[in-house]
């Protein structure tokens, strides 16, 4: 019988690799459930699950720590800020949703369901845009109001994907609905970790048209997020997070090299 290296494939290392991966999901989980603990940073704690599963799968695995509390310090101001609209509007449009629903089961005013059809609309088309804006501000460096509106228009440029996305959240409330207990125990030890690979690797899909080739640079903003919205180009300069060079006068998230992670490492 052929051993492991006759057989061309090495076991060892992909056992490894696999318990590698699953240490990372776990510290990755934690990490994000003990940053939403303040609730005042949820915003920031989602940009930093999706900076760092978008690293892991990028191959800069082994730095979950690391590349969590850089995008952490980062993006805290910004992405707070993000948040609380989302949480403002969160609430107004689930009272909305309320105080409509109330008067069409007391009253049957025929006024009632338009209001509450609106209002779930609304609140839809919130929650769609909420799903991309912080995977957005872990990859691209963008004002807030940009920011929000490629969030938006891309959730219904990859409506297909939006779709996946809400399933996953409802998959989530549905294992808290049904067992809150055993869902807090999993999902805080790895499930969100998890989970936060499966979005980045779909965000990272949905972003792939408007990220810039190997070979270019972070200035090169025509490449990115053109075809969402013809007008980014003079309203802000986009920047990957993840290039070694930065826009002048909007520098991006992340301005280490490799290099420098390495070194940093040592």
């Amino acid at each position: 019988m052929a051993d492991n290296g006759e057989s061309g494939m090495n076991y060892d290392n992909i056992f490894i690799r696999m318990l590698s991966r699953v240490g990372d999901a776990m510290l990755l989980s934690i990490l994000f459930v003990l940053s939403c603990v303040p609730i005042i940073t949820i915003g920031t704690a989602f940009t930093s699950l999706y900076y760092t599963a978008m690293k892991g799968i990028s191959g800069d695995d082994g730095y979950i720590w690391k590349f969590y509390t850089r995008s952490f310090k980062q993006n805290f101001k910004q992405a707070t800020g993000m948040w609380m609209l989302f949480l403002v509007a969160f609430f107004i449009l689930s009272v909305d949703i309320w105080f409509w629903m109330t008067q069409w089961k007391a009253t049957g005013n025929a006024l009632a369901k338009p209001f509450l059809f609106v209002s779930v609309v609304l609140l839809t088309l919130t929650v769609m845009t909420f799903i991309y804006t912080f995977a957005l501000q872990a990859k691209f460096d963008n004002s807030w109001k940009v920011q929000l509106r490629n969030a938006f228009l891309l959730s219904i440029k990859n409506f297909p994907m939006t779709l996946l996305m809400l399933l996953t959240y409802l998959v989530i409330a549905w294992c808290f609905y049904y067992d809150i207990v055993i869902s807090i125990i999993v999902y805080v030890l790895i499930g969100f970790g998890a989970v936060g690979y499966l979005w980045a690797y779909i965000m990272l899909r949905c972003f792939k048209p408007y990220l810039p080739e190997e070979d270019l640079h972070a200035h090169d903003e025509s490449v990115l997020l053109h075809e969402v919205d013809k007008d980014l180009d003079e309203e802000s300069g986009d920047t990957d997070n993840d290039a070694e060079q930065t826009v002048d006068d909007a520098p991006a998230n992340d301005t280490e090299t490799d290099a420098d992670d390495e070194s940093a490492e040592e």
